[in-house]
């Protein structure tokens, strides 16, 4: 799912105090897409165990090259913004 705005604030504050500002595969500096940053359960084949569905993961896009990060949504902050009114 999308994030909210509010969440894609929290992610692009993080990546920024954490001085995450170049793709680690093409070198391009400052050029994520946030806009498609998303918050995903987990990227499991059917059977395995669910070791990240607690959490879940935030996933950010290079825009030059495609390349996805993935980041813990705990770690981040995400995790509490996207959980205030779900009940998670």
């Amino acid at each position: 799912m999308s994030l909210s705005s509010s969440q894609r604030r929290v992610m692009e504050n993080w990546m920024h105090a954490k001085a995450i500002g170049t793709c680690p595969c093409c070198g391009q500096q400052v050029g994520w897409r946030f806009a498609e940053t998303a918050y995903v359960g987990a990227l499991l084949e059917e059977g395995d165990e669910d070791l990240i569905e607690g959490g879940g993961v935030v996933k950010v896009a290079c825009d030059n090259c495609g390349h996805w990060l993935l980041f813990d949504a705990k770690t981040i902050g995400i995790r509490g913004v996207w959980g205030r009114g779900r009940n998670l």
